[in-house]
């Protein structure tokens, strides 16, 4: 299980960024009191979720004029 600042680590992101998560649910978490700890599945979990698939960019097509 990990603490939220090794989460924050291992995202690369700031530790009231993964209480941010934690708070609107998006990242699921056990509690125990006040400790909070995330396990390596429902870390994985919440980084499948917020994947962002890349779409390709349009292909711009230029019009070449002879002077």
């Amino acid at each position: 299980m990990h603490t939220v600042k090794q989460v924050a680590e291992q995202l690369n992101v700031s530790i009231g960024a993964v209480y941010k998560a934690i708070k609107r649910g998006d990242l699921e978490h056990h509690r125990f009191g006040s400790t909070i700890r995330v396990t390596e599945e429902q870390l994985a979990e919440y980084l499948q979720e917020t994947r962002v698939k890349a779409e390709p960019a349009p292909i711009q097509v230029r019009e070449f004029r002879h002077l």
